[in-house]
């Protein structure tokens, strides 16, 4: 029997991130959607939530993943979706440096990040259906990168070189053009080319430093993936009790009832699920990799079919923009997407687990 109860802590820290998402977030998507989210990010910055999971010589808050994923996880459900991702997007290549680095280089570049001083951006694994390889073969003919960050100070990046796979950093780079990853204007990418870099670690593919970088990947997208779906289904439910068809709200009519039930069974118990994975990853407990592979797994399976209802539940106000269910659908598309084949999430599974 697990105690999902909070303690006092942990209270706060969700207390204080549905505040700011409600205040900041929940009536203001459409245009963080259009304009990106840099302005907010201070905000994210000055209220501590930049470094919950990190060690306090860094610079964090010396909590762990699973103060984590509540935050990401309420920011989503109280917020958005989409906007928590874009706000959070540092936290890849921190976790690449964190897990796979540890020279006074890389963690000053954390401490600095954590404090905002210094924007960074980890290039994507894998191949878009634009057909944009984005893993670098590291000589005199760099391949031309891929982030999701239009100014970073500093780009991240896995690179190929003698057939082996290592970790760089850039600080010197041309940004060449503005992409549209799954053709909408809220999932931007864009093209650099790296003309400097440094390896800053290697030989890391198969070890338990790359299987932690991999299991706080997981939690992340997890976490704002699960806060989408009980998002979504707060406001099918919500919809459903006002909208009025055949005399009585359309959340008394069988199939949409059966509907909202499975929608919010179903969130719940990713939420349970989310929860436990992050405690045992905290815990290093024996089994917390598969624990953090079933979830993002579960994730993929619940999340798609949740939102994909709430959009039916709305039937075609959820494809409208006056609500905001196409977008939360949107949003989860984009983000499993974020490292690896937009086509299947299981190829991004595939590809974090083998080193690409």
């Amino acid at each position: 029997m697990f105690d999902f109860s909070l303690n006092e802590q942990q209270d706060l820290l969700v207390k204080t991130v549905e505040e700011f998402a409600r205040k900041e977030i929940r009536e203001k998507i459409r245009e963080f959607e259009e304009k990106g989210v840099d302005e907010l990010r201070k905000k994210v910055f000055e209220i501590g939530l930049s470094g919950v999971e990190f060690p306090e010589e860094l610079g964090g808050a010396g909590m762990g993943m699973l103060e984590r994923a509540l935050v990401l996880k309420t920011m989503a459900e109280k917020g958005d979706g989409g906007t928590t991702y874009s706000l959070f997007s540092f936290l890849p290549p921190l976790y690449a440096l964190y897990e796979l680095s540890d020279t006074e280089k890389t963690k000053e570049i954390i401490k600095k990040v954590l404090l905002g001083k210094e924007k960074i951006a980890l290039a994507k694994s894998g191949i878009y259906q634009d057909n944009v390889t984005t893993r670098a073969k590291v000589d005199k003919n760099l391949t031309t990168l891929v982030v999701e960050e239009e100014n970073p100070g500093i780009i991240v990046f896995f690179g190929e070189e003698n057939g082996k796979i290592s970790l760089y950093i850039s600080r010197k780079f041309k940004k060449e053009k503005k992409l549209f990853r799954s053709g909408v204007f809220s999932s931007p990418a864009y093209e650099f080319n790296i003309e400097q870099w440094d390896k800053v670690a290697e030989n890391f593919i198969g070890t338990e430093k790359w299987s932690r970088f991999i299991a706080r990947i997981h939690i992340m997208l997890s976490a704002i993936c699960t806060g989408i779906a009980k998002c979504a289904s707060d406001y099918a439910l919500e919809y459903a009790l006002e909208r009025i068809a055949f005399g009585r709200p359309i959340a008394y009519h069988q199939a949409i009832s059966f509907m909202l039930a499975d929608m919010n069974t179903t969130s719940d118990a990713l939420e349970i699920l989310l929860l436990k994975s992050a405690w045992d990853f905290d815990n290093s407990k024996q089994y917390w990799q598969d624990s953090t592979t079933e979830l993002v797994l579960e994730s993929l399976d619940i999340v798609k079919k949740v939102t994909s209802d709430a959009v039916q539940v709305l039937g075609g106000h959820g494809y409208i923009k006056d609500h905001p269910v196409e977008k939360w659908m949107r949003d989860f598309e984009d983000i499993i997407n974020a490292f690896g084949s937009p086509l299947r999430f299981e190829g991004t599974i595939k590809n974090l687990q083998t080193g690409f």
